[in-house]
């Protein structure tokens, strides 16, 4: 198939089983997760929509940078996947299996891990809109409700991010994007600011909490508590990739730009731009990597620097995550997925086939710093901790 045919099945499959639209969803879409914002991208940029989408220097502490991945391989990528063992046989220590759904019927939304052992999900009072948020204890398999959400019409929680002992979210309304927080234990939500613009992306920073806007790019922070507002020098036209990395253009790139080709480490003020060849399209970049298609459009992943390139079995429309992990279809029309570690070469079933009207669910780790993949079957939720793959 080319890559027009396995666009348009795809997507012509997703667009059957979409829900429509509800109320107030421009706005909505604006200020979904990252991972969401990186599915509609890939989608857009597929059907030619597009998106029209000075301050002092702050010192901050980001969280302790993660181990290396291993270096790559250029022979332990398979050039297809026929079949593979379960994920959970594969990376036993990885994936956890959860409820659907809480006791009173409210569907399990999964959100980010929390630590080691918990995670951070919402339940919905419309489409995508949050009305509560919970913490789901994954050894003890018990939830607790951390806080109610509480919005206004047509404006919708999104960019949950999770501090030492806060939980972070933003919501986009008239004149900028509200930013909030409440006790991870719970309690009450406090607003930290209003900020103009729309918010794309939200870290902690040590002390400090650092987003991106939308629009235009442009990082800045405000303490954890709330506070002054500080533009973050070097980084006026970046979005929040993977702190302390941000970078231009972001996922949105409907003119065919290379995502993240250029990024600058917001603490150390270090820059570096991504090497691209001449005639490659659909290009992702991580911290470490690239991949995305050749002019003969077969799919490539390298590090940064142009070095190291080897095949992928397919193009990974939104990128790969912690620079290593892309799911795959099988190599058998319609037979499901399976989540691939390129620095391993090792894949797992995620068990996901199509249903009764050829339409899949299509699960994406995406990019970014999110340790969370997660899907429904079966009627449980099936969470894998990407940092638990050694």
């Amino acid at each position: 198939m080319t890559l027009e045919d396995e666009l348009r099945t795809t997507f012509g499959h997703a667009a059957e089983r979409a829900p429509h639209a509800p109320q107030g969803l421009p706005a909505h879409i604006a200020g979904r997760s990252r991972r969401r914002r990186i599915r509609a991208n890939a989608l857009m940029a597929a059907v030619a929509v597009v998106v029209i989408a000075g301050g002092a220097a702050v010192a901050l502490r980001g969280e302790p940078p993660r181990q290396p991945i291993p270096a790559i391989r250029p022979t332990s990528t398979p050039a297809r996947i026929t079949e593979a063992e379960p994920v959970e046989k594969v990376w036993p220590a990885a994936v956890t299996k959860i409820p659907g759904k809480l006791r009173g019927g409210a569907k399990i939304r999964p959100l980010k891990l929390i630590g080691d052992r918990s995670v951070l999900f919402e339940t919905w009072e419309s489409h995508e809109k949050a009305n509560a948020i919970y913490a789901y204890d994954l050894e003890a398999r018990t939830s607790r409700k951390i806080t109610n959400i509480r919005t206004p019409k047509g404006v919708f929680a999104s960019n949950w991010t999770i501090g030492t002992d806060r939980v972070f979210w933003s919501t986009i309304e008239d004149g900028g994007t509200g930013l909030w927080s409440v006790p991870l234990e719970g309690g009450s939500t406090e607003r930290l600011a209003t900020v103009p613009g729309r918010v794309d992306t939200m870290a902690v920073a040590g002390d400090r909490l650092a987003f991106s806007v939308m629009d235009g790019g442009g990082v800045s922070t405000l303490p954890l508590g709330g506070g002054k507002v500080e533009a973050v020098r070097g980084a006026e036209r970046h979005h929040i990739l993977s702190w302390p990395w941000a970078g231009t253009p972001s996922d949105y790139t409907p003119n065919g730009e290379t995502s993240y080709e250029e990024i600058v480490n917001a603490e150390t003020g270090e820059t570096n731009r991504a090497v691209v060849r001449a005639g490659e399209t659909w290009v992702r970049c991580g911290v470490l990597t690239c991949v995305g298609a050749r002019p003969d459009r077969t799919a490539f992943m390298r590090l940064r620097d142009g070095t190291q390139e080897r095949d992928l079995p397919e193009i990974p429309m939104p990128g790969i995550a912690a620079d290593r992990f892309m799911t795959v279809r099988f190599d058998s029309a319609g037979r499901g997925q399976a989540l691939l570690d390129l620095a391993t070469g090792r894949s797992g079933d995620l068990g996901i086939r199509p249903g009764d009207d050829g339409g899949m669910q299509v699960v994406h780790p995406g990019v970014g710093d999110g340790r969370l993949v997660h899907y429904s079957l079966k009627g449980e939720n099936v969470i894998i901790d990407l940092s638990k793959i050694t």
